[in-house]
């Protein structure tokens, strides 16, 4: 029997620490209708990626990494739409935004009001945590499947791929024979990063949680060692695996990570800072001493990727050709159906996963048999 009904999920509360399914709720609502230039997508796969939990609402004062953008006060007449409020569907694309890489679903086109979108193509473009959703056609793009399976925009070429080309093309300067350490790079963005700076000629030591991602990052990223941060003390690994210092620090965590490998930078050292999962959820705060900027001569920038989207369509073109090539490995670690969506965040969060892209598979790709009805 043809779908009639679409599953949404809703921020039910102000989440405290990690979420947890019970700060969600799943609601079933009428199937959205397509205006002219739009279509109605069916839901394949969705993205999760631990940078929207600043953008969720937190119940007690939110940590220092979520107060960027505009102020969303009570009296405040026009509220930071990119942040997700008590009440509102829960999404892992970016909102608002006309650009066509700003998605976070891929699917397929079950009925199109858009001139280049015909039923049964694949989509990427939608933006929330739902079986069903109606996406501006302009705001999307159409997906090859001939090309790469439907889910690499989410993962290979999706935007945390794309964050780690722009911090490695633009921001690490990096040189053959320096020392580069990678947090999470076990994950999505770690994982390219690893594999790009290991192609320069650097040293790349990676730091993961767990024996089963550290293996991975040595022996199929192909980086020179990997500090398991769930048992190693991060210090004491550092000064035995790089006793000469640290030239780049590429950052994805913060917190007590990060100033561990803040004290270990060498002269002239760099430290690029892209994310900072350990304190997303107000567990860990990060502290620079100023002094050693000063002392070493050090580099601290940080970026945004949004910054960049005129690179998108280049960056796309270098990673699918070094995919094709075989330069490139990737992992993905799936969740199976849209009521797993809220432990997937938890487990990306929190580094409880195999490693890789964190995806939820919605719905199988069966072609057409499943469209809603009319």
């Amino acid at each position: 029997m043809p779908n009639t009904i679409n599953r949404v999920w809703r921020i039910a509360r102000p989440i405290d620490g990690l979420p947890c399914p019970d700060d969600f709720t799943l609601t079933h609502e009428p199937l959205p209708e397509p205006g002219e230039g739009q279509v109605l997508m069916r839901t394949l796969y969705i993205g999760i990626a631990p940078g929207v939990r600043p953008l969720m609402p937190y119940a007690g004062a939110a940590p220092d990494v979520a107060q960027r953008g505009k102020p969303d006060q009570p009296n405040d007449q026009q509220p930071d739409p990119s942040r997700i409020r008590v009440g509102e569907r829960m999404r892992s694309g970016i909102v608002p935004s006309s650009s066509p890489f700003a998605g976070g679903t891929v699917g397929q086109v079950i009925r199109s009001h858009h001139p280049n979108y015909r039923e049964g193509d694949y989509i990427f473009g939608g933006r929330y945590w739902q079986d069903y959703e109606v996406v501006d056609g302009d705001a999307s793009l159409r997906i090859n499947p001939a090309d790469l399976p439907i889910e690499a925009d989410l993962s290979l070429i999706g935007r945390s791929s794309f964050t780690a080309w722009v911090g490695w093309k633009h921001y690490c300067n990096a040189r053959a024979g320096e020392t580069i350490v990678v947090s999470a790079a076990a994950g999505n963005i770690g994982m390219l990063v690893c594999q790009l700076a290991r192609d320069a000629g650097l040293r790349v030591i990676g730091i993961a949680s767990g024996a089963e991602k550290c293996a991975f990052v040595m022996q199929e990223l192909g980086a020179d060692a990997c500090i398991d941060r769930s048992r190693d003390d991060v210090g004491e690994a550092l000064d035995r695996l790089t006793p000469d210092g640290v030239d780049i620090y590429f950052d994805n965590v913060g917190g007590n990570v990060r100033n561990a490998i803040y004290t270990r930078l060498r002269m002239h050292g760099r430290l690029i800072v892209c994310g900072m999962a350990a304190e997303y959820n107000g567990a860990e705060q990060g502290t620079l001493p100023t002094g050693a900027i000063l002392a070493r001569r050090l580099r601290i920038e940080g970026f945004v990727v949004l910054d960049h989207d005129a690179d998108y369509t280049a960056f796309r073109e270098d990673i699918a050709s070094m995919w094709h090539a075989g330069r490139l490995r990737w992992r993905q670690h799936i969740f199976e159906g849209l009521e797993q969506a809220p432990v997937a965040l938890a487990a990306c969060l929190s580094g409880r996963s195999s490693g890789g892209k964190i995806l939820v598979r919605v719905a199988e790709d069966t072609g057409k048999d499943q469209s809603p009805a009319r």
